[in-house]
């Protein structure tokens, strides 16, 4: 080996090490950033019911930590974007129904904290999430994301998926608040919820992977990172919200038809609704409420011209019905009685009876049955931990 060989050969090593102590002083250099700009690990990033209200959001849920399940993972970021947006650019990204895997990482950051920087952890108040109900995807960005940025997100079709709340945390007023593309805001801490079912269906996996991948593409944009749940349990948790929707949203609906084709007065229902402190409202139909304003059950006419203000005395119809929705209703076996009471006082006032939807006498015996049924479903209810009546149920059966 001539000298010249040898030269070269010191000269590569001097290189290569020079490389490696360049790219870990860079890796430092981005850690220290990260602190810096988020004043907290991801750790701190937890998913939870609102202290506020229990009932809506159930039980605080604290994700588990990712060094009980995966090994430290290096999450590389470029300093700038590849390429810049310019503002008046609409944004680059649509949902698109894209087989690609979702991150399968909780949501906490994967960067282990040097004992210097743990005093820039500081935790976020929790997220609002409803672990029954809802699915949380997470965003970090180092530049701050301005609500604008969530326009095509936001308004895009969601397919009959059910809803999804964009939250965002905002260190003025130190809480998690609703991200409105028409407002003049800015967050580096985002989060989306999924709601994983509702009496329309399940959430589509492929609408969640589509999404997850559109974050990705916008979180890229302003170097950030996005952590969402594992995806097989929650898909689980919305066939099974699926299938218990399927089981306990029920409709009762008692009618009151005329005796030998009897006609009946608008002037006379518009009385007995206003005495059963029903109101009519501009859909054509009256609200019996309780007073909280949630609907109880309602009354509309069998034909279809609705009923309206200022024209019941003119009405004239062969049926009107009482409508109740169960699962919507707190204390429904005694709502339904009271429902019930007052459909036979209108049927004996107007000179009519009351029916069931196959236009069958409803007797004391078959009122009966219903209210055992009713009470299996609410029983139902209680054991899946959506009460009837209650937040959860109020948004499932939306």
């Amino acid at each position: 080996m001539n000298t010249l060989q040898i030269s070269l050969i010191i000269l590569a090593v001097v290189v290569v090490s020079g490389l490696r102590i360049y790219h870990w002083r860079q890796e430092r250099k981005f850690h220290k950033q990260w602190m810096t700009s988020f004043g907290r690990p991801a750790q701190s990033m937890v998913v939870a019911q609102d202290p506020v209200d229990e009932e809506a959001w159930g039980e605080p849920v604290l994700i588990e930590s990712p060094e009980a399940r995966l090994p430290a993972v290096e999450i590389p970021f470029n300093p700038l974007p590849a390429e810049p947006y310019l503002a008046d650019e609409p944004p680059p990204i649509t949902i698109i129904a894209q087989e690609q895997a979702p991150s399968s990482l909780p949501l906490t950051e994967i960067t282990e904290i040097d004992d210097e920087d743990e005093d820039l952890a500081q935790a976020l108040p929790l997220a609002p999430l409803d672990p029954l109900l809802e699915y949380g995807i997470a965003m970090y960005t180092l530049d701050p994301i301005t609500s604008t940025a969530f326009t095509a997100l936001i308004e895009s079709p969601r397919d009959g998926n059910p809803s999804i709340r964009w939250l965002g945390y905002t260190a003025e007023q130190d809480k998690w608040v609703d991200i409105s593309p028409w407002r003049n805001q800015s967050f580096t801490d985002v989060m989306v919820v999924l709601q994983l079912a509702d009496r329309q269906g399940a959430m589509s996996e492929t609408f969640i992977k589509a999404l997850i991948n559109s974050l990705e593409q916008l979180a890229a944009r302003f170097r950030g990172i996005v952590r969402s749940e594992e995806l097989s349990p929650a898909l689980q948790r919305a066939a099974q919200l699926d299938r218990f929707c399927i089981d306990v949203d029920v409709l009762i609906g008692l009618n009151i038809v005329g005796n030998d084709g009897q006609i009946f007065n608008g002037a006379t229902i518009n009385e007995l609704a206003h005495k059963a402190g029903m109101t009519l409202d501009a859909t054509g139909v009256f609200y019996r409420r309780n007073e909280h304003d949630d609907i109880l059950y309602t009354l509309c006419n069998q034909e279809e011209i609705p009923f309206s203000l200022g024209h019941m005395d003119a009405l004239r119809t062969h049926g009107v019905t009482l409508l109740f929705e169960v699962p919507r209703v707190d204390n429904g076996v005694a709502i339904f009685t009271e429902m019930t009471q007052l459909g036979m006082h209108m049927a004996q006032t107007l000179g009519g009876r009351l029916v069931d939807d196959n236009i069958r006498p409803l007797s004391p015996a078959g009122i009966d049955k219903i209210k055992a049924q009713l009470f299996n479903i609410y029983q139902t209810m209680e054991t899946f931990e959506v009460p009837a009546g209650g937040q959860r149920a109020l948004r499932l059966f939306n």
